[in-house]
């Protein structure tokens, strides 16, 4: 479970793992630096749910499908997001959902919970 605090509405359409496109759903994602040194690519593991009504109920989440393929988690390439670190993270975090789910990163909102 991704016990972060913040999560990003979308407006537009997400491919879900059992074949339905999702309508503006909410991405929660946690993406790790760890062993970016060796490897170059940032670690990501995400939630993804129908909207924001079902994700603050507790309702259960999916993975989307890319190329035809459930993608469970994914690497991104450090390089695409220079300035990443704790400052800056919560808004690169965006240009990394942006990229890999084929969105455009103005139609990505991000929420702080309290």
């Amino acid at each position: 479970m991704i016990k972060n605090k913040e999560y990003y509405k979308i407006t537009g359409e997400v491919n879900a793992d059992f074949g339905v496109t999702v309508t503006d759903p909410i991405i929660k994602v946690f993406v790790t630096a760890q062993g970016v040194e060796t490897t170059g690519l940032l670690q990501a593991e995400y939630n993804i749910y129908y909207s924001e009504d079902n994700y603050l109920n507790g309702a259960y989440f999916f993975k989307a499908s890319k190329d035809g393929e459930r993608m469970i988690n994914f690497t991104y390439p450090i390089a695409d997001v220079p300035n990443w670190g704790y400052q800056t993270y919560k808004d690169d975090q965006k240009k990394i959902i942006a990229d890999t789910f084929g969105l455009d990163i103005a139609n990505i909102e991000l929420v702080n919970e309290d």
